[in-house]
């Protein structure tokens, strides 16, 4: 992944991150998103078609496009 673009995801209006060929470190306070930027990743690359699976507050949610 090069690049990861960000469009009302979660608390993101409009993110945009190049990514590093070599390392990148995702460094932030608390609730400053660095799990919303895991989890687009994750969607970005998984084979749920559509679905996440999140578990917050040991509650399973089932979110759909």
């Amino acid at each position: 992944m090069k690049k990861l673009k960000l469009h009302n995801f979660r608390k993101f209006k409009n993110l945009e991150i190049d990514f590093d060929d070599d390392l990148n470190l995702l460094i932030g306070d608390n609730e400053a998103g660095k799990s919303s930027i895991l989890t687009a990743i994750y969607v970005a690359y998984s084979r749920t078609k559509g679905k996440l699976y999140f578990v917050s507050d040991k509650k399973m949610k089932l979110y759909k496009k």
